[in-house]
This record gives structure tokens, C-alpha cells and sequence, in this order.
């Protein structure tokens, strides 16, 4: 970890950037599915920067060095990659699963997750030296004192953040900021009273500094209508207000029942309160028994971004968009997977009835035949959907003729795979 009493400059994280290359060229990228390069990306590349964005915020450009070469080797497997191969937006492919993502974490979001475990351990210091130095050095309240530099900086940014997941139980009032911390019901006094706040001279006292001395004299002589309106009830809510010897309890409800306060929940809250709302797909996606890189390509199928012609024609990688399988019409998603008379005859055969409208966006809403069996009916859409899309390319890249007999035999043949990882009460229904 670098090291250093003033900014640090890019060049001083070449080891970090080293390190992530060394893990890179050590995999056989060429060997794995884009799935499996997905849970080397979250279970090594992401654990490996722990360390350090548990002590320091990562510079932007570091971050956006190391995302290159994250997304290089999920959409190539290579060291770089161009915007053709990128199959999803980056941003995209960073949301968790829930939310339409592929759960890779977003750096400067789980940097700043881990940097609140600091703050947190500012006002929990029990045995921690550097906490309790820092108690000596500063005000709590506000994190003004004798520390400075670069990084202190960073956590000063991060105060709003961890103020807004914290409630504070008051003691001596030292440590709690009188205008924004939530110690009141009534909510963080710099919301609930707006035009108040705006008239007073000291914005980063604490509780103790405002209740031990004169209230008045924390404003401005002069105060507008609406200013003066809510000092009176403020005075009225602070009123019973008593401070004792006891020391100010800063609690927050992401916190274990150890009062540790771990990143993984705060990552996920920081997500959940980015969200638009839940995923339509996740359930039909990753809820299942594929197997993953399955899995994968149903997330790519149900965005239609699978490396169909269209796509391809767009990125202009060809020149022809003309479906290998019916040579009628153009190769989309919709087309490849549901409308092509190959496909219909296919779905047909297995009891299915295509309706004209239907679309791979919302595949999951195929009626299930009267025949088929309603346990793991996701796991069989996708195994068909899987088998055609391998079928396609027997065709366009073996020169094999498109047979409904093969397909149908193939499909067979991947349900018997597959039975192993369906629960044991269930496999005989590969047999069906």
C-alpha cells in the first residue's frame, strides 16, 4: 500500500495495477465461459483490492484502470477489449442480479463502503489505537483538528453518508453534531428546520457546545419570520433535554449484532437505494437450474444482446443479417429464438404455441403445454432456448443442415446432463 504525506499520483499504485495483471495472465481465459470469467471477476480481482480500498480511496483514474481490465477479461478474456465485444454496458453489468445486473461490484461504491468501517470505528474506538488518537486530535462532531491531508479529506466526504445511516443516542453531547446528526426524533435538525439553520453562526457545533451555553447566541441577531417560527419550536423540542457524563452512543441498524460494521450490508443498502425497481427477469434468469454459463446467456437473451446478426450487423461486423436457418428474414433475437419458421416448428413440436407478438424480453410468459410438468418449467425453457442457439451455430460455423431431429435429440441429450442438478425427487422429469 503506498504511502504518503501528500496526494498521491497514479504511478504510485503501479504495483496495484501489477498485481491485477499477474492474476490475469496466471488464468486460462481461453478455457472459460464468460460465466466462469464473471466469478474469477468477483471472487478474486475484487477480494485482491480489499486491502487496500479498506484504507484509502482509490484516485478515479486507478479505478477506471482497473475496471478496463475487468471488463476486458469478462467480454474477451483478453488484457483489452473493444466497445464490439462489450456486450452490456459496464455500468449495467454492475448492478446485483436483483436489479438486472451481474452482480460485479462498482469499485468506488465498495470503496467508499469500506472506507465508513473507519468513521464507524472513530465513535466505537474500544481497543483501536488510531481511534483513539484521532479522539485526541479532533472533534468528533465535525472532524475538524489537527488531522489533514489527502486522505483525511476523503473521510470528511464520507461524514453525510455515514450520518445518514446512524442515529445517535446523546449522552455528553461531545460527539454528536447539533444540525446533522439524527439524535431527535424529530429527524436531522438541518432538514426540519431549513431557514433556521441558514441564520446560525456555528453550522458544525455540537449538541454540547449549543445546550451548555446560550441558545440565542448560536444565531444570527437578526432572524426572517420563518427563522424566527421555528427557533421557538426548537426551543420547545430541546428544551428537556439533559446531558449526562456518559458518553454519546452512535448506533446504526446496518451494523451486526456485534456493533461491527462490515461493508457487505452497507454495499448492498448503498445498491437497494440506487435501484429503479426490481429486475422482470431475475426470477426467470438466475432462479433455476441451469448451469451457469446458461444462465449467462439467458441474461444476454432476455436484454437481446446475444451475438445474433442483427447485433452483429450493427457493430458492423457483417454484411448480411440473413437468418442461416429459414434464409427469409433477418437474424434478431426474437426472430432466431421464436419466429423463425424453424424455431415455431420446433416450440410447436414440444407442444408450444408461439403467439405473434411474443418476444424474448418476457420469455418466461410462454404458456406452458397441458402436457409438461409445472416444476422447473424456467429450467426447460432455457434448456430449449440453449439448444437452439447451439443448434444455429452447428449451422452457420460446422455448414451442418438445420434438422428438427437433431435438435430434438440434442435436447435429450443435455436434459440427462442437467438431471444432476435438479433436487433427487425431481430428475425422473428429464425423462419426460
Amino acid at each position: 500500500m503506498p504511502l504518503s504525506n501528500v496526494k498521491l499520483n497514479l504511478s504510485a499504485f503501479a504495483p496495484l495495477i501489477d498485481r491485477t495483471d499477474k492474476y490475469l495472465g496466471g488464468w486460462q481465459s481461453s478455457l472459460l465461459n464468460s460465466m466462469g470469467r464473471t466469478v474469477l471477476v468477483n471472487a478474486v480481482l475484487d477480494s485482491a483490492l480489499i486491502y487496500i480500498c479498506s484504507a484509502m480511496l482509490l484516485p478515479r483514474g486507478i479505478i477506471d484502470v482497473l475496471d478496463r481490465k475487468r471488463r476486458a477479461f469478462l467480454w474477451s478474456g483478453e488484457s483489452t477489449t473493444s466497445g464490439a465485444q462489450c456486450l452490456v454496458a459496464w455500468e449495467k453489468a454492475c448492478l446485483p442480479k436483483e436489479q438486472g445486473g451481474l452482480g460485479i461490484k462498482d469499485l468506488r461504491s465498495f470503496n467508499q463502503c469500506l472506507l465508513l468501517k473507519l468513521l464507524h470505528r472513530l465513535h466505537h474506538p474500544e481497543e483501536s489505537a488510531w481511534a483513539k488518537w484521532i479522539a485526541d486530535q479532533v472533534n468528533l462532531a465535525s472532524l475538524r483538528g489537527a488531522c489533514a491531508g489527502n486522505h483525511w479529506d476523503s473521510l470528511k466526504e464520507l461524514m453525510p453518508v455515514y450520518r445518514a445511516i446512524t442515529v445517535t443516542d446523546v449522552g455528553n453531547g461531545v460527539r454528536t453534531s447539533f444540525w446533522l446528526d439524527r439524535w431527535l426524533p424529530a429527524g436531522i435538525l438541518m432538514e426540519v428546520f431549513p431557514a433556521l439553520y441558514t441564520h446560525s453562526l456555528h453550522k458544525d457545533a455540537s449538541v454540547a457546545e449549543v445546550l451548555s451555553s446560550q441558545f440565542r447566541a448560536h444565531f444570527a441577531p437578526r432572524l426572517t419570520r420563518a427563522a424566527a417560527a421555528e427557533l421557538a419550536t426548537l426551543e420547545e423540542i430541546t428544551e428537556d433535554i439533559v446531558l449526562t457524563l456518559c458518553p454519546d452512543n452512535r448506533r446504526c441498524k446496518l451494523a451486526a449484532q456485534d456493533g461491527i460494521l462490515r461493508a457487505g450490508p452497507v454495499y448492498r443498502a448503498a445498491q437497494h437505494a440506487q435501484s429503479t425497481g426490481d429486475c422482470a427477469f431475475y426470477k426467470f434468469v438466475w432462479q433455476n437450474h441451469a448451469p451457469p454459463r446458461v444462465r449467462f446467456f439467458a441474461w444476454l437473451l432476455v436484454q437481446e444482446k446475444i451475438q445474433c446478426k442483427t447485433n452483429l450487423l450493427l457493430k458492423n461486423i457483417i454484411e448480411d443479417a440473413t437468418c442461416n436457418l429459414c434464409t427469409t428474414e433477418m437474424e434478431s433475437p426474437d426472430h432466431l429464438i421464436l419466429h423463425c419458421p424453424f424455431a415455431k416448428r420446433f416450440w410447436l413440436q414440444l407442444g408450444f404455441c408461439i403467439p405473434a407478438n411474443a418476444s424474448v424480453t418476457q420469455l418466461w410468459q410462454l404458456r406452458k403445454p397441458a402436457a409438461l410438468p409445472q416444476a422447473h418449467y424456467s429450467t426447460y425453457l432455457l434448456l430449449c432456448a440453449w439448444q437452439l442457439w447451439k443448434h444455429r451455430h452447428d449451422v452457420v460455423f460446422r455448414g451442418e443442415t438445420p434438422s428438427h431431429l437433431r435438435l430434438i435429440l440434442s435436447c435429450k441429450a443435455e436434459a440427462r446432463l442437467w438431471r444432476c442438478r435438479l433436487p433427487h425427487d425431481d430428475q425422473a422429469i428429464t425423462e419426460t
